[in-house]
């Protein structure tokens, strides 16, 4: 069984901006400047505009929620690929993918930015599935809650991000 989810962030920069910032190398590189147990890959596969983000992270054991702590085989590590296609007028669309080992956990879903009057906006929609026998159900809306939370974190460091170009 899956859960499906969608929810949407928003940013106060035009989306040209938002976008040129998410498909930049040196965003991601400056997100995970230090994260000491993350690994990132970047590519530009289908040119200048585009970008696809490979993302590891092993999650640390005093955030891993009790119910997911039961179940785990070993290490928590989660894996999650962003792709996203070049702006088109006002909007670009993006897709993801996240798995995890320690737990098999199957996320997928699509990015949609796109301007709006106060700046952009990135409409998140996907769908989970946790496939741990009697408990999968009950871990389905933490994977959200823990997707909603990197898309809300990656907003914040985005806001900030560019709050410290303006400054300098």
């Amino acid at each position: 069984m899956s859960r499906k989810f969608s929810f949407t962030v928003s940013y106060s920069v035009p989306v040209e901006e938002l976008h040129r910032a998410i498909t930049s190398d040196e965003l991601w590189q400056s997100r995970f400047e230090g994260a000491e147990t993350a690994t990132l890959n970047l590519s530009h596969p289908d040119g200048p505009g585009t970008i696809h983000i490979r993302m590891t992270e092993k999650a640390r054991p005093d955030k891993i929620p009790a119910i997911v702590r039961k179940v785990l085989k070993n290490d928590l590590v989660l894996e999650r690929t962003d792709n996203w296609g070049p702006l088109d007028g006002e909007s670009a669309r993006g897709t993801f993918a996240a798995t995890s080992q320690g737990i098999t956990t199957e996320m997928a879903g699509t990015y949609e930015m796109r301007s709006t009057a106060e700046g952009s906006e990135v409409e998140v929609a996907g769908t989970v599935a946790v496939k741990v026998p009697l408990v999968g159900g009950a871990i389905e809306p933490l994977a959200e809650q823990v997707q909603h939370r990197v898309v809300e974190s990656e907003r914040k460091f985005i806001q900030k991000w560019f709050a410290a170009r303006a400054d300098a």
